[in-house]
């Protein structure tokens, strides 16, 4: 007798579950719970509740006026292209954990905070800027043309990135023949 009455025990706790879990399907279906934010990675589903809306968190912002690039000397086959500042700042309770600079997919800069909300760099902090070649000047006058990457992490795991483009002036180029004496 004793094991019949343990298995109608175990039968009523499955039959309890289910007519929770359906309850519970029911009871979302009619609205009665908030929305439900259901992530899955490698074969795990995570569902959370929220009494109320969901909010979609705030990502970093980054503020950097247009790029420039100059050439110093125009019979030398270097610019250097700078921002007249950077500026990064994080969401609603968070730190800023780097802010990187990379043109033409190169990473020129790195930027490391340390339990700071926002970062700024001016422009002198990197000298004349980022050095690089002008290139052959076209019919335009211009040279070679750089892209740019500006990205932003932040401790929520959150970041943002701005992108663009530059031109830097040209500059004629000889090649002289290598004569052998």
């Amino acid at each position: 007798m004793q094991p019949q009455r343990q298995l109608t025990q175990l039968g009523r706790i499955v039959l309890i579950g289910l007519v929770l879990g359906a309850s519970a399907l029911t009871a979302r279906a009619a609205g009665l719970f908030g929305p439900v934010i259901v992530e899955e990675a490698d074969g795990n589903r995570r569902e959370v509740q929220t009494n109320g809306e969901i909010e979609q968190p705030a990502i970093s912002f980054i503020d950097s006026p247009s790029a420039t690039c100059s050439q110093p000397d125009s019979s030398r086959n270097t610019c250097y292209i700078e921002w007249s500042y950077l500026y990064v700042a994080a969401s609603t309770s968070q730190y800023i954990i780097s802010m990187t600079v990379s043109i033409d997919n190169r990473l020129v800069a790195y930027h490391s905070g340390f339990f700071q909300t926002y970062m700024y760099i001016p422009d002198d902090m990197v000298g004349h800027g980022f050095k690089v070649a002008c290139g052959p000047r076209n019919a335009n006058g211009l040279g070679k043309t750089y892209a740019y990457t500006l990205r932003a992490r932040e401790t929520g795991g959150l970041g943002a990135a701005n992108y663009g483009s530059v031109t830097c002036p040209g500059v004629y180029l000889l090649y002289l023949p290598n004569v052998r004496r």
